[in-house]
C-alpha cells in the first residue's frame, strides 16, 4: 500500500491517502444521507482531499452510494452504501462548513473524522416531536389552498395529524417506503371520510391537503438539478424514486376511495 507523505498546510504532517480516505468517505455518505445533491457531494469530498494535499482524487456519487479513490499509484478506494435518506439541511450545512475550515486550516484526519461523527449524531434544530404537529398544520393550510373553507381547517388539522403520525409509525417499524406511502394516502382518505360522516366536511380538499405535504417535491427538484448538472444517473434515480413515491400515494388514495365507495365524492 502507498505510504508516501503528502505536503499539507499547517502543522499536519505525515498524512497519507489511507488516513484521509475515511474522512472523505464519511463526509460524502452523510451528505447523501441528508439530501445533498450529487454535485455538492462530489465537490465537498474533493475539497477535503485537496485540503490534505491530495490532488489525485476520483469521486463518483449516486443517491444510493459513493465511490472515493485517492492517491497516486496504486489508488486506494472505498465504497459507502447509502440505504436510508432523509432531508437534514442542518447537517449538510455543517459538513460544508467543516470542509471549508479544513481547506484553510487542516487538522489531523482522526480529529476531522471525529467531528464528522459528531455532526452525524447531532440533534435536530427542533425537537422531533414537533414534526407531526407542524406537518399537520402545513397540510391543514394546504387544504385552504385547494378549495377548503375556514370551517374545514380544524377538521383537516385533526385528520392530518393522524396521517402524519401514521406515516412516522410506518417509518419507525421500517416498512418499505412504497408501502408506507401507500398507507399514508389511504389513511388520508379514511380520515377524510370519517370527518365527512361526523362533521360534514368536504372530502376532496382534506384529502388533497393531506397528500400535498407528502408529494415528493424535493426529490423532483433534486432530479432536475442533477440533470442540469450533467449527473444523469443520479437524475434518473431520483426521478424514478419520486415517481414511485407519487404513484404509491395515488394508489393508496384510489384504493381507499374505491373501498369506501367515494370515487364520486371528490
Amino acid at each position: 500500500m502507498y505510504r508516501g507523505t503528502l505536503p499539507v498546510r499547517g502543522d499536519v504532517t505525515l498524512i497519507v491517502p489511507s488516513d484521509v480516505l475515511p474522512v472523505a468517505a464519511a463526509a460524502g455518505a452523510i451528505l447523501l444521507r441528508c439530501g445533498a445533491d450529487v454535485a455538492r457531494v462530489e465537490d465537498t469530498v474533493a475539497r477535503i482531499a485537496r485540503a490534505y494535499g491530495i490532488e489525485e482524487a476520483e469521486i463518483y456519487a449516486t443517491p444510493t452510494g459513493i465511490f472515493v479513490s485517492l492517491g497516486g499509484e496504486p489508488h486506494i478506494t472505498v465504497i459507502r452504501r447509502v440505504v436510508q435518506r432523509t432531508i437534514a439541511l442542518d447537517r449538510v450545512s455543517a459538513i460544508n462548513a467543516l470542509s471549508r475550515e479544513l481547506a484553510t486550516r487542516p487538522v489531523e484526519p482522526a480529529v476531522a473524522l471525529r467531528r464528522i461523527r459528531e455532526i452525524e449524531e447531532q440533534s435536530a434544530p427542533l425537537p422531533e416531536w414537533l414534526d407531526v404537529p407542524f406537518s399537520g398544520l402545513s397540510a391543514a393550510a394546504a387544504t385552504m389552498l385547494v378549495g377548503g373553507t375556514l370551517p374545514d381547517f380544524l377538521p383537516a388539522l385533526l385528520a392530518n395529524l393522524v396521517v402524519q403520525g401514521g406515516q412516522r409509525l410506518t417509518r419507525w417499524i421500517r416498512l418499505p417506503d412504497a408501502l408506507s406511502d401507500f398507507l399514508a394516502g389511504a389513511n388520508a382518505v379514511a380520515c377524510a371520510m370519517v370527518l365527512k360522516a361526523w362533521l360534514g366536511v368536504s372530502v376532496g380538499p382534506v384529502v388533497a391537503g393531506g397528500i400535498m405535504v407528502l408529494v415528493p417535491g424535493i426529490a423532483f427538484t433534486a432530479a432536475v438539478r442533477d440533470a442540469m448538472a450533467g449527473d444523469l444517473v443520479s437524475a434518473g434515480a431520483r426521478g424514478l424514486e419520486a415517481a414511485l413515491k407519487a404513484a404509491a400515494l395515488a394508489s393508496g388514495v384510489g384504493t381507499a376511495l374505491y373501498l369506501f365507495g367515494g370515487g364520486t365524492l371528490l
